[in-house]
């Protein structure tokens, strides 16, 4: 004979399968409802286009400079401090108004330069192509993206500064940088200490 507790589990069961003959047409359309609504809402989440703060966890750890110049929206967690000097990562426009010796400055004391724009590649062979750069660092092995880079990313690596340069074939989103800034600071972190 089955205890009480299967027996009572059985009638519910029962009995629920017994009120769907019951749905109202407001039931049924409140239902419907939900499920589209939760469906839309797993596809937006999937289509990437709100990002998250996790997903930027490499740049929320470090100190970050934003020209004024760049149109770029940072995300409240994201430390962004006034003057270069006290940031980790200076983020500028491509065609910056500042001479190479500050540049190669930031660089000696490793602070990761971002070049945004589509001159980003000019700026950056012009500046190691600079006696200011050649004294301080060996401008061996530098070479030209294809296509250009929209974002191009230095570091000082030792006696050579690495790069990283994307492209996204249109003007990036805000997202778009912020994640390649985010990656970068990723894979500079092994390598720097």
């Amino acid at each position: 004979m089955p205890s009480k507790k299967q027996c009572w589990q059985f009638q519910t069961v029962e009995q629920t399968c017994d009120s769907t003959e019951y749905l109202t047409r407001r039931g049924v359309l409140a239902t419907s409802g939900t499920a589209v609504t939760g469906a839309l809402a797993g596809c937006s989440a999937l289509s990437g286009e709100e990002e998250t703060p996790e997903e930027y966890e490499h740049l929320q750890q470090r100190p970050v400079y934003v020209d004024e110049d760049v149109e770029l929206s940072i995300p409240d967690t994201v430390q962004i401090v006034d003057v270069p000097g006290d940031a980790d990562l200076i983020v500028i426009q491509d065609t910056p108004d500042i001479e190479v010796s500050k540049a190669v400055e930031w660089l000696e004391e490793k602070r990761a330069i971002a070049l945004l724009g589509g001159e980003a590649q000019s700026t950056w062979l012009s500046w190691v192509q600079s006696d200011a750069y050649e004294e301080a660092f060996d401008p061996q092995g530098f070479a030209e993206g294809d296509p250009e880079p929209q974002l191009l990313i230095a570091w000082d690596t030792g006696p050579l500064v690495t790069t990283q340069q994307y492209n996204w074939g249109t003007g990036p989103s805000d997202s778009d940088v912020l994640t390649a800034l985010n990656k970068t600071l990723r894979d500079i972190d092994p390598r720097t200490g």
